[in-house]
């Protein structure tokens, strides 16, 4: 009988460490891999919208580089200037168009053809006659051009731009003036009978070359741009031979710009 007890007793000890055993392995290990499963679930879906939203990124930013400007712009302008030629004082203006084509956004080749009207003249001093009469003279030339620029634009803000370029003029018409003047010892102009003769007519140059400098601001509404500049023109032949010294026109210009 204490054999059998004891026997029995052995062998209970022996399954107590089979169960536990069993027990580990579906309890213990089971829990701990499904939570580290479900980690890594939600780490994979948190990361693919994160992946998709960087690789969107440049691809919107490039298409706004892309697609936020116009290629070609079209427009018309106006202008007045002030400039002179030697000795003497211009006065002039012009109306034309603008073609402009973006390189880029920031660099564009902007041909234009305008009609130039622009004066030069001279009134001289005075000088005596004799019996208290003195006498002065004025002269000009007039001139109406077809004015074909071709500039280079920079424009390193969205309000501002820099240009620069040549241009080719055709001289379309010409008129030269020159007249004398009589004053009295009063200084009251009166018709005075002289031997003096105005100068004969001047042959203006035909074609011309210049030089084109500028810079303004522009100004951005609706899609359509103002710009407001001013330009420095040199030509690099003279107005006449027959002028003094040859001397080459300069002249300012304050321009409008309007852009569709």
């Amino acid at each position: 009988m204490k054999k059998i007890a004891v026997l029995a007793i052995a062998l209970g000890f022996t399954c107590v460490p089979s169960f536990a055993q069993y027990d580990d392995e579906d309890y213990g290990e089971t829990p701990a891999a499904t939570e580290d499963n479900s980690y890594s679930t939600e780490e994979s879906t948190q990361a693919e919208p994160a992946e998709e939203a960087e690789s969107a990124a440049p691809a919107a930013e490039k298409s706004s580089d892309d697609t936020d400007y116009q290629k070609i712009r079209l427009g018309g302008h106006i202008g007045v200037g002030v400039g002179g030629l030697g000795d003497l004082t211009a006065v002039g203006g012009y109306v034309g168009g603008s073609l402009r084509y973006y390189i880029n956004k920031q660099f564009a080749v902007a041909p234009e053809v305008n009609f130039i009207f622009r004066y030069f003249y001279e009134t001289s001093e005075r000088y005596p006659l004799g019996g208290g009469y003195e006498y002065e003279y004025e002269q000009g030339i007039s001139q109406i051009l077809m004015d074909v620029p071709v500039l280079a634009r920079y424009e390193p803000l969205s309000f501002l731009y820099v240009e620069g370029g040549l241009r080719l003029a055709f001289c379309l018409a010409d008129m030269f003036s020159a007249q004398y003047n009589y004053y009295d010892t009063y200084d009251n102009e009166v018709d005075y009978a002289s031997d003096l003769v105005a100068a004969d007519d001047i042959e203006t140059s035909g074609v011309y070359v210049s030089l084109v400098l500028g810079a303004g601001a522009q100004f951005h509404q609706g899609g359509h741009d103002m710009n407001v500049g001013l330009r420095f023109m040199y030509d690099f032949n003279s107005v006449s031979d027959a002028v003094e010294d040859k001397p080459s026109a300069w002249n300012i210009q304050l321009s409008m710009t309007y852009l569709l």
